[in-house]
């Protein structure tokens, strides 16, 4: 931990110092860091690096990128993707609810596509916010744990603010082990994901990234689910059929489409039961998971080719 503090501490202070001079002084500062670790002097190595990010660089202003304007990049949208994509959500209910409400009502099926509509909108903001997510990374933390802690953080944060803003009739206790059970098997997935691309295999760290993403997105809505009916709050529930497990690994999919995709169950009691349980929870998982996956990924690969935490800025 020491020593990934001290790493982040020498790319803070890299970015100090002209384009042309930040290779070479980073090389020297990380093989005094090297020789400070091999002999454990953990302080040395924190106070060794915090002087570097502390000290001026002894150039021009204009030849030194603005911290303001890295953390404005970096570390803003990292606290605010999770807020933004919580309002997409709300958007998307609030757009698609009057689209239908524009509806004549002689169409039948004016209810049924505006779930379907919700999530292509949500997943259309959410690419967006993943492709500006990935320029953006480029200049945040380096790759690895740093970066998906940087992502993670924010996101685990602002979520148990929400749950806990808007808990009700015992709903917090129920439902924190279910978004602990998402947030620990997300990091999980996001750095491995990252150590795939750190070694270059990109596209085989998208497809480990998006699948596994898909899972623990699957796997959150089935003990949301079962969660909500094993423990009563779920007063339709003994008016009709209990909603059975063997689509479970549909109910995702179900939620986002509101149709069964062809298969016998869910049935369409099923459907009602499943959307008025977990109407909000797959949209908002489906909002964040591409951000999060790109900038990890980026950061990853920013590592690997040595241009890591560094502004894109010219030396003027």
């Amino acid at each position: 931990m020491t020593r990934r503090v001290a790493t982040l501490l020498l790319a803070l202070a890299r970015r100090r110092w002209p384009v042309d001079l930040r290779d070479d002084l980073h090389r020297e500062w990380t093989a005094e860091l090297h020789v400070l670790a091999d002999r454990r002097q953990r302080v040395a190595m924190l106070l060794f690096a915090a002087s570097l990010a502390a000290r001026r660089s002894g150039v021009p202003a204009a030849d030194r990128a603005p911290l303001g304007r890295w953390l404005l990049r970096t570390a803003l949208p990292l606290l605010l993707a999770p807020t933004v994509c919580a309002a997409v959500v709300l958007a998307g209910f609030v757009v698609t609810d009057r689209i239908v409400q524009t509806m004549p009502w002689r169409v039948e099926w004016a209810y049924d596509v505006q779930l379907p509509l919700a999530s292509g909108l949500v997943l259309a903001v959410a690419v967006g916010l993943a492709i500006l997510a990935d320029r953006l990374a480029r200049l945040g933390p380096p790759g690895g744990w740093a970066a998906v802690v940087a992502v993670m953080a924010p996101l685990a944060a602002t979520v148990l603010l929400i749950v806990y803003a808007l808990r009700l009739d015992g709903e917090f206790e129920t439902g924190m082990p279910v978004l602990v059970f998402w947030l620990a098997a997300l990091t999980v997935v996001l750095r491995g994901a990252a150590a795939l691309a750190a070694r270059g295999r990109i596209r085989a760290a998208w497809a480990a990234g998006v699948l596994g993403a898909l899972v623990v997105a699957d796997l959150t809505v089935v003990l949301a689910v079962l969660g909500d009916v094993s423990t009563g709050r779920h007063t339709l529930m003994p008016h009709g059929d209990p909603v059975d497990p063997v689509s479970a690994p549909l109910w995702l999919f179900a939620v986002w489409t509101n149709s069964s995709l062809g298969f016998p169950r869910p049935t369409d009691w099923e459907l009602f039961l499943l959307t008025d349980s977990v109407l909000v929870l797959p949209l908002f998982l489906l909002a964040v998971t591409p951000y999060t996956l790109a900038w990890v990924l980026r950061a990853a690969r920013c590592r690997r080719t040595g241009v890591v935490g560094v502004p894109a800025l010219p030396v003027r």
